[in-house]
């Protein structure tokens, strides 16, 4: 008679097949799922170290060795599995393994990036400023009376000796750069080049610039140059004539223009202009005690 413990273990061993062959029948399931996950991790972790700037290289990223799933305990070995199962099918070229393409993305998402060098716009240098040209002084034909004392004083600097001496004494002072001598002869050009009503007005000024350039007065030079203005003044058909003040003149507040009270003319800073009647058009600037 057979004995009933014998007879339950000859049905499990029959019905019920072995631990190793169902890990046998599992491996090849975990085996892909765990080179999934492998590589998976392994490319968040690349992804990870390239966003923050510290990813190794490619070289050895693909030199690295992946991971290896641990045998579980009283599994068949993959040779022995592998004789026991059809052999699979060799990928092919198309159709990389799962390790493969694992380490392709790895080498690729490590690979250091290509950094692009902005080359800066080409700017055309500045052209260097030229510099300035100054005026070129204009010749002056001495010999059809184009001079400096022709300029200020027009035709009657060649025949008339005492406006020659007055030119002479004058451009000589405006040469060596003396300013009274320099506004003086402005107010000449000035006056020589003016209409009739400007002519005129501009007499006062003439006086005080004579004055200021001779404040000790020069009878020569003075009287050389009211004959002179007398003649431009009859060009142009006006009847004003210039009156001199001398120190020692009675003030005459009439004729006279002084800041302080006195009754003696000291100092003369101008000359008087008279109408053509004869009445004060313009009064003379004078210092008094």
């Amino acid at each position: 008679m057979t004995d009933p413990r014998e007879q339950r273990k000859t049905i499990r061993d029959d019905e019920t097949p072995p631990l190793a062959e169902i890990l046998d029948a599992f491996r090849p399931q975990v085996e892909r799922i765990e080179e999934a996950f492998t590589a998976i991790r392994v490319t968040l972790d690349a992804l990870a170290n390239h966003l923050q700037g510290t990813g190794p290289s490619a070289s050895a990223t693909g030199s690295e060795a992946l991971p290896v799933a641990q045998p579980i305990p009283g599994a068949k070995s993959p040779a022995t599995h592998a004789a026991q199962e059809t052999p699979a099918q060799e990928p092919t070229a198309q159709e990389p393994t799962a390790r493969e393409a694992a380490a392709t993305t790895i080498e690729q998402s490590t690979r250091a990036p290509r950094t692009t060098t902005r080359q800066p716009p080409t700017v055309a240098p500045a052209a260097s400023p030229q510099p300035k040209r100054q005026a070129e002084p204009v010749a002056v034909r001495s010999g059809e009376g184009m001079n400096w004392s022709a300029i200020v004083f027009g035709e009657h600097a060649q025949g008339d000796p005492t406006i020659s001496h007055l030119s002479g004494s004058l451009l000589g002072d405006v040469y060596q750069g003396d300013q009274r001598a320099i506004a003086l002869t402005g107010q000449l050009m000035a006056f020589r080049s003016g209409t009739a009503e400007q002519k005129a007005r501009l007499l006062k000024e003439v006086g005080e610039s004579f004055y200021a350039w001779r404040p000790q007065g020069d009878d020569d030079l003075l009287h050389a140059l009211i004959d002179w203005v007398h003649g431009e003044l009859d060009a142009v058909q006006l009847g004003n004539r210039i009156q001199v003040v001398q120190a020692g003149d009675r003030f005459d507040m009439q004729r006279h223009n002084a800041k302080q009270p006195g009754v003696e003319v000291a100092e003369v800073f101008g000359w008087i202009v008279l109408r053509d009647n004869g009445k004060v058009f313009s009064k003379a600037n004078v210092a008094v005690k």
